[in-house]
């Protein structure tokens, strides 16, 4: 289906509940919902996605060389691969995602990757990652479904286990605010993104009660606090605009500058 005919992402009707949808209901909404519409290479509700896709590449090159493969959490279709894929030759992708119906959009959206991807079903949440095995880890819009700071720290030591030095672990995602004043304004800019978009107030209303009911993000400095509790020797938040952020941490030594400026792995 072109991507503009397919419907418009507000999420699932939650303004009746005040308490979190808990992993099964997540997991049974995902595999409700149109998995081409997380194939969008501009979704509205994103800010600056076209930013975004084309710098996580250049933050990942140093660490994913040709031939090189990489491990995609909450993958869902497989969307962020893709922007990474397109961008540095030669690279071999794992989708990790609990949704069978999201995963099943991956085989169109990386249709150009054929051979050189692979989708394993499963919950980050608690799956073995392995150890030693990736040059990096990506997620896109999905570990904000944890619920506490130890849900984080627990992922995040998995993920520092199954890079292999050097490596990386670079994420976008949603986050809370440094407070709740902080956490409030960041929302409030989202919304007049989204109506800027052509959002009604009432499809906003209802984006922000899913956000709030779905998700728990956390703010950049817990995150970067977490990353090095996990093991990783440097952290950084890269980008951030209202509540969506891009952060990296990373695992050993091994990169150099050329004389461009630009870091590469040795």
């Amino acid at each position: 289906m072109p991507e503009n005919d397919l419907p418009r992402y507000i999420g699932p009707e939650t303004r009746n509940r005040n308490h979190k949808m808990t992993s099964e209901e997540i997991k049974r909404r995902f595999d409700n919902e149109t998995a081409a519409c997380y194939s969008r290479r501009r979704p509205a509700w994103f800010m600056e996605a076209d930013e975004i896709f084309a710098a996580v590449p250049e933050l990942l090159a140093p660490y994913l060389p040709s031939g090189s493969e990489f491990l995609d959490l909450g993958a869902g279709t497989g969307n962020f691969s893709r922007s990474v894929m397109e961008r540095l030759p030669g690279l071999r992708a794992v989708l990790l995602d609990f949704s069978p119906n999201m995963l099943s959009g991956a085989d169109e959206a990386l249709k150009g990757f054929a051979g050189r991807f692979r989708k394993v079903e499963g919950d980050f949440a608690s799956a073995d990652l392995g150890v030693g095995l990736y040059s990096a880890v990506i997620s896109s819009f999905a570990i904000h479904h944890l619920r506490s700071e130890a849900d984080y720290l627990s992922l995040y030591r998995r993920i520092r286990a199954a890079l292999k030095p050097p490596g990386a672990f670079v994420c976008c995602d949603v986050v809370a605010g440094g407070d709740d004043f902080l956490t409030r304004r960041n929302e409030d800019e989202w919304a007049a993104y989204l109506k800027r978009q052509g959002f009604s107030d009432d499809d906003v209303s209802r984006l922000l009660s899913n956000h709030h009911r779905e998700d728990s993000p956390l703010a950049l400095g817990a995150h970067l606090r977490l990353l090095g509790e996990a093991g990783f020797s440097t952290v950084d938040v890269v980008w951030k605009k209202a509540n969506f952020a891009v952060y990296i941490g990373v695992v050993g030594e091994g990169r150099t500058m050329d004389g461009n400026g630009w870091v590469r792995r040795t």
